[in-house]
């Protein structure tokens, strides 16, 4: 019987990471998407670790089926994923539901 292994170095292992990252990054969509998604959860854990902003903090956005938005209220978080026609609707839709 013969066995081989495949030993794959540091450098291996970084040579592939590398050309990963250089195959998916040449699809401009993706990048854009990954970086704008990123900026988001960067942007949210700032509003989260801050309790001053916390007290007034929500977040509304655009996806393709519509819009969707959080806020925070009295130490409550509320998400609505319930997509909206527009704006106004999910700050609305947000408003009802810190009046419960």
């Amino acid at each position: 019987m013969i066995k081989t292994a495949l030993r794959i170095g540091r450098n291996g292992i970084k040579q592939m990471i590398d050309k990963l990252i250089s195959i998916l990054f040449k699809w401009t969509g993706f990048r854009e998407a990954l970086f704008a998604e990123v900026n988001m959860y960067n942007s949210l854990t700032r509003i989260m670790k801050d309790p001053k902003s916390m007290e007034i903090a929500s977040a509304f956005w655009e996806e393709l089926d519509g819009w969707k938005g959080w806020t925070v209220e009295e130490n409550k978080y509320y998400f609505n994923d319930i997509p909206e026609h527009d704006l106004m609707g999910v700050m609305e839709s947000l408003e009802e539901m810190t009046n419960r």
